[in-house]
C-alpha cells in the first residue's frame, strides 16, 4: 500500500510539472487534458484519479510554477551581495535564457493575460503570485534605501517593466533585438530605481 501512494503521488507530481510546463509554452487552452497526460507519458483515463478536474490541475500547476520561479529569484539574490541583490534579481528574471524558455518561466508573464479572463482558483493563483514578486521586489527595493513612501509604487513599476520587458522579448524576429529589449528593460528599470 505505502509503495502505492508513493507511486501516486509521484505521479500526480510529474502530471504537476508536465502541465507547468505546457500550460505555460502553449496556454491554459492550448493543451487538453488527453494530450497533457500523454506528454507525462499517462493516459488520459488516470487523470481522475488525481485531480477533480481540469481547474484543480491548473491551479495545482500555476502555484507550482510560480513558487519555481520565486525559489529560483531568491537563490540567486541570496548569492548576491545586498547592494547588488535588485540587479540580480532584475537581471536573472530579464535574461536571454528566462527569453528563451517559457515553458520553464514565470507564470504570470506567460498565463497572466489568459488568467485574467477567467473566473476562480486559476486567476487567485495568478494574483498571490503576482503578490508575492511584489513582496520580493520591495524586499530589494527596501535594501537598496529606496524610501518607504516610495517602495510600492516602485515595485509595481519594476514588475510591469519586468513583465513587459519579457514578454516583448520573447516577440522579436532575432536574437540581437531579444537580447536588445531584455538589456534596454534592465538598464531603464535600474536607472529608475
Amino acid at each position: 500500500m505505502r509503495t502505492s501512494r508513493e507511486q501516486a503521488a509521484q505521479t500526480r507530481e510529474r502530471i504537476v510539472e508536465t502541465a507547468a510546463r505546457l500550460y505555460r509554452e502553449r496556454g491554459i487552452n492550448g493543451i487538453g487534458v488527453a494530450d497533457l497526460m500523454n506528454e507525462a507519458g499517462l493516459t488520459h483515463g488516470g487523470f481522475y484519479k488525481h485531480f477533480e478536474s481540469k481547474e484543480a490541475l491548473i491551479a495545482e500547476a500555476c502555484a507550482a510554477a510560480l513558487e519555481a520561479t520565486k525559489t529560483e529569484l531568491r537563490r540567486k539574490i541570496a548569492a548576491a551581495p545586498d547592494d547588488e541583490a535588485l540587479s540580480t534579481l532584475v537581471h536573472t528574471y530579464l535574461s536571454k535564457a528566462h527569453s528563451d524558455n517559457p515553458g520553464l518561466g514565470c507564470t504570470i508573464a506567460t498565463l497572466g493575460p489568459e488568467a485574467i479572463r477567467q473566473d476562480g482558483i486559476g486567476k487567485e493563483t495568478i494574483q498571490q503570485g503576482v503578490n508575492n514578486l511584489l513582496a520580493l521586489i520591495s524586499t530589494q527595493l527596501q535594501r537598496e534605501g529606496v524610501d518607504n513612501d516610495e517602495v510600492e509604487a516602485k515595485a509595481h513599476a519594476v514588475l510591469a517593466s519586468m513583465i513587459g520587458g519579457l514578454l516583448l522579448s520573447r516577440m522579436m524576429d532575432s536574437p540581437t533585438k531579444t537580447k536588445a529589449v531584455l538589456r534596454d528593460t534592465s538598464d531603464f528599470i535600474l536607472k529608475s530605481v
